[in-house]
């Protein structure tokens, strides 16, 4: 295996995987693709649009600390696609600092990022190197609207939606299962992280002027890059999706889980929550399509006599995910990164630049409003 492969992208057999590894031959970046079947990856990879004008590599490795360290070695940057992050995602972090290299994942889960900056941050300080988890639709978009209201000089709330028509893949309704049920929500209030008491079931005002049913969605990344934040007091996220009875589900399983599973011993209740998210969606949906997944993300932003509003308009949330994952690793392959240890994808890569790599490649396009 050769050295010559800066970008290792682990989960490469995985629906997010195969399209990280898409977007990495459209930015011509050669990319390890890794995972613990050979033959899964080898029937990845040929569903991979171009792939036979792309430079890479496949490796079969094992789920563990000292395989995945060795693997890494002489590379710059891992994208870690494999769910449930709260439950894996320590392994391959754990390994990259070892091996001396950056690392970028797609959660979701809150509570996996506010772990990650607990744990990880110092050390990847020290080492000079970036951990930047939820490099991703969900909440990498978000978080650009929200820096964008926040040019706006006073702006010390944020109020942060996400509308999405999509079809979340097997791992992704584990990781939902696993926010929504078993960790603590938070959003910011005064500066500190409040918790939910449940899962906040609203009704959202569209910017169509539809209205649709969203839940805070396990709190989002967002109220923990903004906490800690000197300009940020307020931060609160809602997300909707245009499936009803996706909600109806999670509400149904909220109630089973507080009256009943929540007394399941760990080792046995895990198993069931996974059959579970399994049976409530493919575990390799479609691709996705442009004119049918779309979604919105806007950020209204309040001071005491300020407000401004920003609106991002975006195609395929996974493809969207993709794209900013290749690019976020594209800089840090080429080099291209002057901050280290914890860092939310605009503090590490510019709100501004993030948007511009959606939109050069036809996924999203904004609104910015400064309505007083």
């Amino acid at each position: 295996m050769s050295n010559n492969y800066p970008v290792v992208i682990y989960g490469a057999s995985g629906y997010t995987g195969r399209q990280v590894a898409e977007y990495l031959r459209d930015y011509r970046v050669p990319f390890i693709a890794a995972g613990r079947s050979r033959a899964r990856l080898e029937e990845a990879m040929k569903a991979v649009p171009g792939i036979e004008d792309c430079q890479y590599e496949i490796v079969e490795v094992e789920h563990d600390v000292e395989a995945l360290a060795k693997l890494f070695r002489g590379r710059r940057v891992v994208c870690n696609t494999v769910g449930p992050f709260a439950r894996r995602a320590n392994t391959v972090i754990e390994a990259a600092l070892k091996a001396g290299i950056h690392y970028l994942d797609t959660a979701g889960e809150q509570i996996h990022v506010a772990k990650v900056r607990e744990r990880w941050d110092a050390d990847f300080r020290k080492a000079g190197l970036l951990v930047v988890p939820s490099m991703a639709c969900m909440y990498s978009v978000s978080e650009i609207s929200a820096r964008y209201v926040m040019e706006t000089e006073g702006i010390d709330s944020l109020d942060m939606f996400m509308y999405g028509v999509a079809v979340p893949t097997q791992n992704s309704a584990e990781s939902i299962f696993d926010s929504l049920m078993r960790d603590k929500a938070r959003y910011l209030v005064d500066n500190e992280l409040v918790e939910y008491q449940d899962l906040d079931v609203q009704n959202v005002l569209l910017p169509s002027g539809a209205v649709v049913t969203g839940t805070h969605w396990g709190g989002t990344s967002n109220p923990i890059w903004f906490h800690g934040d000197p300009r940020v007091r307020n931060c609160k996220m809602t997300v909707a999706m245009s499936n009803p009875q996706l909600y109806k589900r999670v509400q149904e399983l909220e109630r089973a889980y507080k009256v009943q599973l929540q007394w399941i011993p760990e080792e046995q209740l895990m198993p069931l929550m996974d059959k579970l998210a399994a049976n409530m969606t493919p575990a390799m949906p479609p691709r996705e399509s442009r004119h049918v997944h779309r979604t919105m993300d806007w950020t209204h932003g309040r001071g005491t006599n300020v407000a401004a509003k920003c609106t991002i308009y975006g195609v395929g949330g996974y493809l969207q995910t993709a794209c900013l994952q290749a690019y976020a690793a594209t800089r840090l392959a080429r080099g291209h990164i002057d901050v280290a240890g914890f860092r939310s994808p605009c503090q590490a890569f510019g709100h501004r630049e993030l948007h511009a790599a959606l939109r050069t490649h036809g996924l999203s396009n904004l609104k910015v409003e400064r309505i007083v």
